[in-house]
């Protein structure tokens, strides 16, 4: 993780007492490492860039501001090995002018950038697309302090942090909860392609890249097109990124998209050293392993096999190693207690990052839905391909043929009025009604499914889906002996598939059809044709229930059933008479456990860093 902080206030000369100086003294004094940039424009940045060269900063002319992280040239056609991330004074007047759009049009990449103008009186905070470095941002008096890592801010006297509890009742509701406000009343959180605007003591925040605006422009219909333009995109983004990298660690699930990703390293000129884990879960039936035995054979690649889920994936007091963070996570409550075993590998390779294939059922579409109808019936009517499409739906989605066509009519000719949450079947378990807001659906949907109703519903459905992606993985400092790294989270392959239409993506009623075709020449062939993944339920399953006398002192026990958050009676059928818990119950149970290791964090400062 690329860890900074930064503190910016208005720009104003002879100023007898500045507080934010006192701050700013107080974080050097404790961070003798750490590097600091201060051009006198209003931003004081101090930072600790990660080890190897996937990351640095960029120090704008003129006292522009700087640019923390990776960026590659939007041109792909450019050659990673002669690629330096100048930008000259034009460049980065037009960065500034533009708010940071120019930055995002003309560049792609992780980074965080903060900028400012000429004379230090406006500030823009700019998070690239991808979501891979986080920001938060803390307000104190004039000064408004951003931060990869709240932690970092250990010792300052900043506000008094408190516990927001309508956040917490929405993150048990949906366990991917992506809002810009957080867990604690005094963060919030610039998400993922927005920038902040600080100008004459008033903020501002809003989307600068966009996927609806995206998804409206320069549609890709034609199939083989669009296979041929994912595989170029793809590897184009796979070579800028390994150009970054000498050593890694590639997670290799046997499925369809960490092969892709293997795949187009192995035909990479810029090519590092890689070493293919592979966690086995255990389960019966058809075997991950053997998958991804043949596409490691096929990349002529080292495989290490380790198990996954095993003895040791048991819930107990290893999931307190957790830092305090301003959002819960119930991703990271598998990494607290894994950590040792999945730092085997990188540890003993000197990784520098560990990849993965996590996006593409979100990028390529994988869902066995009748949406591939329903979105060319929005767009060209019942009229052209319509039949053609409603078949492949009903292949696909095994549904009879007049529920699809019913459906394309309803939601597609007829443009009724349809949410991304319609599709999802939630219940608001475990909470207390005094507690949870009074519309929870209102309350949980992202920004971007806003101001929606002209696109799709298929497509829609797809840009709430890659929202929850990109902000499920955040760092967790101390627990991952190197950063994880998703190289298919690259702006170029975002937008080239949100241009194309889902009934492109399912063409012939199969899942992520553009994607097998486009990278059939890399990747084993039972692995394209392969219509199955593996399941790691079972296993899962049974480690929750031999960490039952934990997981019921925990909960019972806990700050959220103290603070009336959680509803004690409610949980005790499960915890207690042991009832059986079906899939419905199981994802706000998990954000239970979630939400109650991250309040006893913080509880045990009493709410203050």
């Amino acid at each position: 993780m690329y860890s900074y902080v930064a503190f910016l206030r208005r720009a104003q000369a002879g100023r007898i007492y500045d507080p934010t100086q006192d701050l700013i003294d107080r974080f050097r004094a404790g961070h003798p490492q750490w590097s600091l940039s201060d051009e006198g424009n209003g931003i004081s940045l101090f930072h600790l860039a990660p080890r190897g060269r996937s990351a640095a900063a960029i120090v704008l002319p003129d006292g522009n501001g700087v640019i923390l992280g990776t960026v590659f040239p939007r041109d792909l056609a450019v050659s990673p090995r002669d690629w330096r991330p100048v930008i000259d004074k034009r460049c980065a007047e037009s960065i500034v002018r533009t708010r940071g759009r120019h930055l995002m049009e003309t560049f792609w990449g992780g980074y965080v950038a903060l900028l400012s103008d000429r004379d230090g009186t406006v500030h823009y905070i700019l998070r690239d697309c991808s979501g891979k470095i986080p920001c938060y941002t803390i307000v104190h008096g004039d000064c408004t302090i951003v931060a990869a890592n709240i932690e970092d801010l250990s010792g300052l006297p900043v506000p008094r942090l408190s516990i927001n509890l309508q956040y917490l009742a929405g993150f048990v509701y949906e366990t991917e909860l992506t809002r810009r406000e957080c867990a604690l009343n005094e963060v919030n959180e610039l998400l993922a392609g927005e920038c902040l605007e600080l100008k004459d003591g008033r903020s501002r925040q809003f989307a600068m890249w966009d996927p609806r605006t995206i998804s409206r422009q320069g549609i890709v219909e034609d199939f083989e097109d669009a296979a041929r333009q994912v595989r170029e995109v793809s590897q184009s983004c796979i070579d800028f990124w390994a150009s970054k990298y000498d050593r890694i660690v590639h997670h290799l699930s046997g499925g369809l998209d960490s092969s892709v990703v293997l795949g187009c390293l192995r035909g990479s000129a810029y090519r590092p050293q890689v070493t293919c884990l592979h966690m086995e879960s255990g389960e019966t039936g058809e075997s991950e392993c053997s998958y991804a035995r043949l596409a490691a054979e096929a990349a002529d690649t080292e495989l290490v096999v380790l198990p996954g889920f095993s003895e040791n994936s048991r819930y107990d007091e290893r999931i307190f190693r957790l830092p305090r963070a301003p959002k819960p996570s119930v991703a990271h409550l598998g990494i607290a207690i894994e950590s040792d075993l999945r730092n085997l590998v990188p540890s003993r390779m000197r990784a520098e990052a560990t990849w993965d294939g996590q996006g593409g059922d979100h990028l390529f579409f994988e869902s066995r839905s009748p949406f591939a109808a329903v979105d060319y019936a929005f767009l060209h009517g019942i009229a052209g391909d319509y039949s053609r499409h409603v078949r492949d739906a009903v292949r696909l989605s095994r549904l009879s043929y007049w529920s699809v066509q019913l459906k394309s009519i309803r939601l597609g000719l007829l443009r009724a009025r349809w949410q991304p949450d319609d599709e999802q079947q939630r219940e608001a378990m475990f909470l207390n009604p005094e507690i949870r807001p009074s519309n929870i659906v209102d309350y949980i949907r992202q920004p971007w499914s806003n101001d929606a109703s002209d696109l799709p519903p298929g497509k829609r459905w797809q840009i709430s889906l890659l929202g929850r992606l990109i902000h499920r993985h955040r760092p967790i400092a101390g627990l991952q002996y190197a950063d994880s790294h998703h190289p298919l989270f690259s702006q170029p392959l975002f937008e080239l598939c949100l241009r194309i239409p889902i009934y492109t993506l399912l063409h012939g009623g199969i899942n992520r059809a553009v994607e097998r075709a486009a990278f059939r020449e890399c990747v084993p062939e039972p692995i394209i044709q392969r219509q199955t993944k593996g399941s790691i339920g079972t296993t899962f399953m049974s480690n929750i229930r031999e960490s039952w006398p934990f997981i019921r002192d925990l909960i019972l026990d806990g700050v959220l059933v103290q603070e009336r958050i959680l509803e004690r009676s409610s949980l005790e059928p499960f915890l207690v008479a042991n009832r059986p818990m079906n899939h419905r119950a199981l994802w706000p149970f998990l954000s239970c456990i979630a939400a109650e290791v991250w309040a006893r964090k913080w509880a045990a400062t009493a709410w203050r860093l």
